[in-house]
């Protein structure tokens, strides 16, 4: 990492100073519950610590980042570290949990660095170094969803995309192993990655098939570093807690939070909901079926519901529609194993999970830009692309910060990284322009946020999920299309 990426980490991480003291969600007592667990209990513990309702439902390497955490944390302020059923909160907590987030970032930094080196080697000299290194920035050390979701909302996405960043650019440049190794470290960490395993699998096995001067064409020296490597990555984190997958897999996959989350993610089944509340609407004005109060689907709560009309959704349904969908991507990508192509395969496979999967969280719009991003250097049908998913998919996370002192921080990240974005791109493709659909659909954003933050409060406060059920009907519609775009053009 040279010196001017350095200079560019403590840039941004001296703008996100300014967000310390702005709201902060339940996510900041949930990892500061975290932090006691680990410190406090005996790893056979771990996951099965209740007394707080924020128990520990990642996987085993982020518990043991908490851990290292908690020996720090413990020189701020000791309080911090005892578990409690109510959430603790001081100036001190606020101080280390935030700066935390920030020094975690330099791991997206130095996986900047690797992109650019990248880019410089495959792009043959097309773009200057500044406008990658801006754009970069733009994308990650300084990307408006990180900004507010980390350093607002309260979470540690920044490293974890940095994670995912050194796997993808690794497996891309040909060191597969290494990339095989990123993966598997990445998906013991956060398992929304699995979005993408199959799209590794695939690849990975294929670059490693017919080759003329090998047995059976298969490279099985390359297939036995690489599963090799795979595996002791699993066992370091799996082996210490052997006897207690079943319940680190209850905590990982807790199916019954039904198929959408509170504010439902801008995807598919928001489509879904709102189809099966119209229609009982209609139904019961024409008495068709019993009136009830307020619809299941628009309780706000993290729980299943049942839908009135249209038939209840499991997770196999959605796993097997994501399958279906998933599957051109991956016969595609055996039959042209490129690294462009499989870089577009990451980005579908997440965008695909994204749209169908099961209990998707809003959040997960993130992990869909991670790879995105480095199609931007490789045309401009795909770097228009990037700009307007990126500015409408984290228009959706507005949702997120709902106190009034947040009004205009939201506004301002949005439109100051994307401003940013746009005059980056301008230099690096000057023929790059929003078609008249996608001009129109990003205007409609203005009156969208006049009638879902400042109109419907103000005369229909009593109606509280309704303006989050317009965020997600109306942003599902952008990331529909841009779902489409991508997958034409694979």
């Amino acid at each position: 990492m040279d010196v001017k990426w350095i200079e560019l980490y403590f840039l941004t991480g001296f703008l996100k100073l300014f967000l310390f003291h702005s709201y902060h969600s339940t996510d900041f007592e949930v990892h500061r519950n975290w932090l006691a667990i680990t410190h406090s209990l005996p790893i056979d513990k771990w996951y099965y610590e209740a007394t707080s309702q924020w128990t520990l439902d990642y996987p085993p390497f982020f518990a043991w980042f908490e851990y290292l955490l908690s020996t720090v944390a413990g020189y701020f302020d000791p309080g911090m570290l005892e578990i409690s059923e109510t959430p603790y909160f001081n100036r001190a907590t606020l101080l280390f949990q935030r700066s935390s987030v920030i020094l975690s970032d330099v791991v997206l930094c130095y996986a900047c660095s690797r992109v650019f080196r990248y880019v410089k080697t495959v792009g043959g000299g097309k773009f200057s170094d500044l406008d990658v290194k801006m754009m970069l920035t733009a994308s990650f050390m300084g990307c408006a969803g990180l900004l507010i979701v980390d350093h607002v909302h309260f979470q540690y996405n920044g490293f974890l995309s940095g994670i995912f960043l050194l796997s993808l650019v690794n497996v891309a440049s040909g060191n597969i192993v290494w990339g095989g190794f990123y993966f598997s470290v990445l998906l013991n960490f956060k398992h929304i990655y699995l979005y993408c395993a199959p799209v590794y699998f695939v690849y990975m096995l294929r670059v490693h098939m017919f080759h003329d001067n090998k047995f059976l064409g298969l490279d099985l020296v390359g297939l036995i570093k690489l599963g090799g490597c795979v595996v002791l990555v699993f066992a370091a984190s799996l082996g210490p807690f052997i006897q207690h997958l079943p319940q680190i897999l209850s905590r990982l996959f807790p199916v019954q939070r039904g198929l959408c989350h509170a504010y439902w993610a801008p995807n598919f089944w928001t489509l879904y909901n709102l189809l099966d509340i119209s229609i009982s609407k209609v139904l019961q004005i024409l008495r068709l079926l019993p009136k009830s109060g307020v619809h299941p689907l628009m309780s706000g709560l993290v729980q299943q519901a049942d839908f009135l009309v249209l038939p209840n959704i499991s997770p196999v349904h959605s796993a097997t529609l994501t399958l279906v969908a998933l599957t051109p991507v991956l016969i595609k990508l055996f039959k042209n194993p490129s690294p462009g192509q499989f870089l577009k395969s990451a980005t579908a496979a997440a965008f695909t999970s994204f749209l169908l999967g099961y209990h998707v969280h809003e959040k997960a719009i993130l992990v869909i830009l991670v790879p995105y991003a480095m199609l931007v250097f490789s045309d401009v049908e795909h770097a228009r692309d990037y700009y307007f998913l990126s500015f409408h998919g984290t228009y959706s996370l507005f949702p997120l910060l709902f106190e009034a002192q947040e009004f205009l921080v939201k506004i301002v990240i949005l439109l100051m990284v994307h401003s940013f974005m746009s005059i980056t791109l301008s230099r690096m493709y000057p023929d790059l322009k929003l078609n008249m659909f996608e001009k129109l659909y990003l205007c409609g954003l203005v009156f969208h946020f006049l009638a879902a933050e400042v109109l419907l409060p103000l005369f229909l406060p009593h109606l509280e999920f309704l303006p989050l059920l317009l965020y997600s009907a109306y942003c599902s519609l952008g990331v529909g299309y841009s779902y489409i775009r991508l997958y034409t053009a694979l």
